[in-house]
């Protein structure tokens, strides 16, 4: 089955298991009436069998389908056997699912199946009532315990054992509370808190000797978001989606977590293994940008492999990384900005023995920062895939940049330590005088701290040749002068309007 199936069909399933509030007597019909019109929206085929209970609406046979954006003739559905939706007599609206639940899932090509899967969904105690009135709705669900299990896969024919293909996933307690409201888009607040989830996920490829294992778990899991979304939407065409006002932006958060890869590939054994004491994703989606901010605290990972020596293990007191940049075309530049951090990094000692097995460097933890903002002009839309494609292709660069500012810079290893902190704008209009990039005007202070002591052990452990380490230290003797404290140089790099460039105050260029 296609990726882009799978995903689809997660949608779907999770839609009519968990789904998305305001005072007013609710009846079945507009539940179902709403989740219909929004898978709808989604580009979803929906149809069920409707059973009018006395107090409520039975479902079966539940039906959708979906034409899968950009891939001719491929078609996406997904089988839900039933579900009952039950009038409570307040106003409001259980629905009950049955435990376990098989969903079908199947892919086509050309009315040619490609594969299909059996997702069974089961629960502990689950529960979700939905309260509010047809415009605004106000879901709240939880559970003891729940699992999905994928079975009874097919690919390309071939019907795959549980030993060739395994997937289960099982969720600890739940509890969580969704509002959504109809206008002329549909707005949502959303808030979750998940007690665990572990996963375990095999294969053994039948044609070759490839194997694979992955596990792993996350403790003490939270979601907030919220959001504005089309009450149209085009699945496959994320920027007629934002130009329709799409806006989300979501925080996950995770008290700690791990996980382990094991198997084979091309005849050689491998294994990693990593652990994390929590960590979090933050991410918005809408106007005219996009942003992800990812972190994860003490991290500790360990891999080993056929073609490694010896098992490789590092460790990370915080790994983050952060991205904030516009997606479409702009007429005047937008803010970006662009972060990574990886503090307190180990090593372990075989590593270290590979290039210095004397202990000459000293193996305190490393931490690089680089904190970068500033502006930039998008010459392509991003989220349009024919446009992505033509700028990956094309030798023009994908923007034009107008500002730079490097916030912060911090590089701390073997015993040397660099920090800057600058600005830079950017003329457009002028390629000649740096060619091939625009000039750029503006300053960064540097400073360099154990740049001498670390030449001198890298002499003393052969690295560095005598001439050469003087060839260095006459270079810096050229770029910067001393600074405060011992065995510390510090630089103030200025490019002026003219495009000369001076180190503290002395042109270079």
């Amino acid at each position: 089955m296609h990726l882009y199936s799978l995903r689809g069909s997660t949608a779907a399933a999770v839609l009519l298991l968990s789904a998305p509030a305001a005072l007013a007597d609710l009846t079945a019909q507009d539940v179902w009436s709403e989740w219909k019109s929004y898978l709808a929206s989604s580009g979803y085929e929906v149809t069920a069998q409707e059973q009018d209970t006395g107090n409520g609406l039975a479902l079966s046979d539940i039906s959708l389908v979906l034409q899968i954006p950009e891939e001719e003739d491929s078609v996406l559905t997904v089988l839900v056997p039933g579900l009952t939706l039950v009038e409570t007599g307040d106003g409001s609206v259980d629905v009950e699912m049955p435990s376990p639940s098989a969903i079908s899932i199947k892919g086509t090509e050309k009315g040619e199946d490609k594969g299909s899967a059996v997702l069974t969904y089961s629960h502990t105690n689950g529960m979700m009532n939905v309260s509010g009135s047809p415009e605004a709705m106000v879901y709240q669900h939880s559970s003891d315990s729940s699992s999905f299990e994928i079975g009874e896969v097919v690919s390309e024919g071939k019907a795959m054992t549980p030993e060739q293909f395994s997937a289960r996933a099982d969720i600890g307690a739940v509890s969580g509370r969704t509002e959504m409201t109809k206008g002329d888009m549909r707005t949502f607040t959303q808030q979750a808190e998940i007690a665990s989830v572990s996963y375990d996920v095999a294969f053994d490829d039948p044609e070759s000797d490839d194997t694979g294992n992955f596990k792993g778990n996350l403790e003490g899991l939270k979601f907030d978001g919220n959001g504005s979304i089309p009450t149209t939407m085009s699945p496959g065409n994320m920027a007629a989606m934002m130009e329709a006002g799409f806006d989300v932006t979501g925080n996950f958060t995770y008290t700690g977590g791990n996980s382990s890869i094991t198997g084979k590939g091309g005849g050689e054994d491998f294994a990693l293994s990593s652990a994390s004491g929590g960590g979090g994703i933050t991410f918005e989606m809408g106007g005219n940008s996009i942003l992800y901010d990812v972190v994860s605290r003490n991290l500790d990972l360990s891999i080993s492999s056929g073609e490694l020596p010896f098992p490789v293990a590092l460790k990370s007191a915080e790994a983050g990384f952060k991205i904030d940049m516009p997606v479409s075309t702009t007429e005047e530049p937008e803010p970006f900005a662009l972060g990574v951090t990886l503090s307190d990094f180990t090593m372990s000692d075989m590593i270290w023995g590979l290039f210095d097995p004397a202990g000459t460097l000293p193996r305190d933890p490393a931490t690089l920062i680089v904190d970068l903002g500033g502006q930039a002009r998008m010459l392509f839309d991003l989220m349009d895939p024919a446009q992505s494609a033509a700028a990956t292709n094309s030798s023009s660069p994908p923007a034009e940049l107008h500002a730079l500012d490097v916030n912060k810079l911090l590089l701390s290893v073997v015993g040397a330590e660099l920090t800057g902190q600058g600005a830079f704008t950017f003329d457009n209009s002028d390629m000649q005088t740096f060619p091939g990039m625009p000039r750029p005007e503006g300053a960064i202070d540097l400073q360099l701290v154990g740049a001498n002591a670390l030449i001198d052990n890298l002499i003393k452990m052969g690295i560095v040749k005598e001439q050469d380490a003087m060839g260095a230290r006459m270079m810096m003797g050229m770029m910067a002068v001393p600074g405060d404290g011992p065995d510390t140089l510090k630089s103030k790099i200025e490019i002026n309007e003219q495009g000369q460039v001076l180190a503290n105050g002395q042109r270079i260029r």
